[in-house]
């Protein structure tokens, strides 16, 4: 789903493709939301002397860092805490059949995303039938900032640190979540979530000894720049698709 629209696209050789769309929605919308406005060719060839993070690239060459919906990514990283991929999906499904608006297309029925107000007025016990667990009232938290006003839009044009503190003020934001929202909505490129698979990289083949949040953050930053994000999607993927020890 992108702005309200369901978006067919599949890829072609070294082509993606987008299906039944027209160029304004494509230039207004999908081109920002797919990331097609980043030049990653550029940002990538910066990485050139890093061995570790070259091997990621050539392991999975266009990857891209998607630009989703705000509180779409802040209700879906929520629920990413101490989850596997297959929970969160299966999950996100179901919040977005029980409290997502439904609409035709292509002979389908297809659910939106929940708006804040649809989780913000959701039952505990509700909401931990799909599968939510202890994040439910995590959820509900958070969905209550959103329609009583938070703006997490505005956030784009705040400070990196500044940001991430207001959103560690939601339930359920931690760090992590909260780099994960910056970078996978707002369009904070800096932005280093870590996880479990990135933390191996960086103490364990990288050699970065403190374990601190901001020593973490300071290497990152020297170490990958202004796109340190786009490189732990990179470093994230290599890592947990081999396993890496």
């Amino acid at each position: 789903m992108v702005a309200g629209r369901l978006v067919r696209a599949e890829t072609a050789g070294e082509n993606l493709i987008f299906n039944d769309m027209d160029a304004d929605f494509f230039l207004r919308n999908t081109a920002h939301y797919f990331d097609l406005e980043t030049d990653y060719r550029t940002v990538l060839s910066g990485f050139s002397s890093d061995a570790v993070l070259e091997a990621s690239l050539r392991f999975a060459p266009g990857i891209r860092v998607l630009n989703q919906p705000p509180f779409e990514a802040l209700i879906s990283f929520i629920i990413s805490a101490n989850n596997n991929i297959s929970r969160i999906i299966s999950i996100v499904d179901r919040l977005c059949e029980r409290y997502g608006e439904r609409f035709e297309a292509h002979g389908q029925t297809f659910s939106a995303f929940p708006k804040p107000e649809a989780l913000a007025e959701a039952r505990l016990d509700d909401l931990r039938a799909c599968g939510t667990g202890y994040r439910a009232g995590y959820i509900i938290g958070a969905s209550k900032a959103v329609a009583e006003g938070m703006d997490l839009d505005a956030l784009r044009t705040r400070p990196y640190l500044e940001a991430r503190e207001t959103l560690t003020e939601l339930p359920g934001v931690g760090n992590k979540v909260a780099d994960c929202v910056l970078l996978y909505a707002l369009g904070f490129k800096n932005a280093f979530p870590m996880d479990v698979w990135v933390k191996r990289i960086v103490h364990e083949i990288y050699g970065f000894s403190s374990r601190k949040d901001a020593d973490v953050r300071e290497f990152a930053a020297e170490k990958f720049g202004e796109n340190a994000g786009i490189a732990q999607q990179y470093l994230f993927y290599y890592a947990k698709a081999n396993k890496l020890r």
